[in-house]
């Protein structure tokens, strides 16, 4: 947009208008050209208001075997000084369900959210406490992003200020993101990108150092939808294998992992095998949940313009007058005075009016224009697969319900609450909801309902799984008193001589009873 501007502005173009001027109606129709082609190119938007919520995975809210859960905390963490279950005061700043623009919230079954402290944040948005087999759901937030949209354009620029923090089993290792931006370019792949930061640990607990905070992609985005509301997208996953994911299983079809960068940096964390597949079935658990991000784009009133470029033309049409300079034929008798008639002539300025003539072939074309009127169909989409796992937070895009109007989304065949939204002025919404772990796996219908409980649209979908969670076996058998090092994501074959550990997972496996539990990885320098 601002380049045509620019370009027009150039000396060059100055000097062409400046030469135009010889011909008052090539000048007349080279202006309005010009003013006419800024709004073409004016479909990019800022915003100030964006807000992006995501969950990251199942497994970064899920209970854990020690420590009692792994959970997001509003802001960047301080430095706790060794592998150890955070406390009330440290580190510090320690745990927070808000800093800056950056909040905590848990879902409940009624549709609402709770706010979590530092006592609740095991707990689910209802209050359970939560186990290895179930998650909190709990939500990141991240508020007024600014940047600019292009919805016609397809792309986006979109910053935040504020950070957040990952801990895995209660804390005792931990690292934070800040300061999020998201690019979304015109083919529909995208980025999203933070500041990482955190700790390097190692198994025997002797060991604790800060990591160099680096830039890493918190995700990569393929097929983007950018609209005039918000975007909905579920982060690149299933096939990504980077080199670093050393022990990358692919039994599962959904079999993936993080950004190649992340898993590089979470290797310095002693966490990377928790963010990509490690085990058979723990794809549902460790792939990342859809991002969700709306905002209010604030249209530039160039586009007016327009509307004079259009009575614009129809004053060079009069510019015909010069014709007239033929009156000195007439100055030869008065009589020619009869000429000023066709001077009527520039009525057919009115030519253009006959655009309006193929309507006049039949009063069916005065109808014409109300063809657009019609309204659009109630539409929902998940804007990609249909098919989910329990726990899995289904994204969900509207289009076509009455503008500024509540309803509630409703999971069947049993009615099942999954949460509520408002229309924004376009009679669009987007937004994501969480599969329950309880549902039955089959075919359900999610379902767009009014306040008295009618649906106005409705999407089916299939659930894979009942909720039931597999651990997975690994490869080797390890007796709890040696210490294994348990970034494995999964469990060791049970026997008298060995139980199950967990890697820093609440899908994984831990050393259980009497024996205390030790730190997760080996020292970063010993893997070498």
């Amino acid at each position: 947009m601002e380049t045509t501007r620019m370009h027009l502005s150039t000396p060059r173009a100055r000097r062409l208008a400046a030469g135009a001027t010889a011909v008052a109606l090539g000048a007349t129709i080279a202006a309005a050209a010009a003013i006419g082609a800024a709004p073409a190119n004016a479909a990019s938007a800022d915003v100030t208001d964006a807000s992006l919520s995501w969950s990251l995975s199942n497994e970064a809210n899920a209970g854990a075997y020690f420590g009692g859960c792994n959970f997001l905390s509003a802001g960047v963490a301080g430095n706790s000084g060794a592998s150890a279950p955070w406390t009330a005061t440290n580190p510090s700043p320690g745990y927070a369900a808000s800093a800056g623009n950056v909040s905590i919230a848990y879902p409940t079954s009624a549709g609402g959210t709770t706010t979590p402290t530092f006592a609740t944040k095991c707990q689910t948005g209802d209050g359970t406490t939560v186990t290895p087999a179930t998650t909190t759901r709990g939500v990141l937030t991240l508020a007024d992003g600014t940047g600019t949209v292009d919805a016609a354009a397809g792309t986006a620029d979109i910053a935040w200020d504020g950070g957040f923090t990952v801990a895995f089993y209660g804390g005792m290792t931990y690292w934070s993101a800040e300061d999020p931006q998201l690019h979304v370019a015109a083919d529909g792949t995208g980025e999203l990108t933070a500041t990482a930061s955190g700790y390097a640990a190692s198994r025997d607990g002797g060991s604790w150092a800060p990591l160099t905070p680096r830039t890493v992609h918190l995700a990569t985005l393929t097929d983007v939808d950018v609209t005039s509301t918000g975007i909905t997208v579920s982060p690149d996953w299933k096939g990504v294998e980077p080199a670093s994911a050393t022990t990358i299983n692919k039994t599962n079809a959904d079999w993936g992992s993080w950004p190649a960068d992340f898993i590089d940096f979470q290797n310095e964390t002693g966490q990377s095998s928790y963010w990509y597949s490690s085990g058979a079935n723990d794809a549902a658990s460790k792939k990342p949940q859809p991002i969700a991000i709306t905002y209010t784009a604030a249209e530039e009133p160039t586009p007016e313009p327009t509307t004079p470029v259009t009575t614009e033309p129809a004053t060079p049409e009069p510019t015909t007058t010069p014709e007239p300079t033929t009156d000195p034929e007439p100055t030869t008798a008065p009589e020619p005075t009869t000429d000023p008639e066709p001077t009527t002539d520039p009525e057919p300025t009115t030519d253009p009016e006959p655009t309006t003539e193929p309507s006049e072939p039949g009063t069916t074309p005065t109808t014409d224009p109300t063809t657009p009127a019609p309204a659009p169909a109630p539409s929902l989409s998940t804007g990609g697969t249909t098919t989910f796992t329990v726990g899995d937070a289904v994204p969900l895009r509207a289009a076509g319900l009455p503008a500024d109007t509540g309803y509630s989304i409703v999971l069947h065949s049993d009615p099942v609450v999954l949460g509520s939204v408002t229309t924004d002025a376009d009679g669009a919404f987007a937004t994501s909801v969480v599969i329950p772990t309880a549902t039955p796996a089959g075919t359900h219908t999610i379902a767009v309902e009014s306040s008295d409980g009618t649906a106005v649209v409705s999407l089916a979908i299939t659930v894979t799984a009942d909720g039931v969670v597999v651990i997975d076996p690994v490869d080797t058998t390890t007796a709890v008193t040696t210490g294994a090092a348990v970034n494995t994501g999964g469990t060791v074959a049970s026997s008298t001589s060995a139980l199950p550990w967990i890697g820093l997972s609440a899908f994984g496996v831990i050393a259980l009873g009497s024996v205390a539990f030790v730190a997760y990885r080996r020292r970063v320098t010993q893997q070498h």
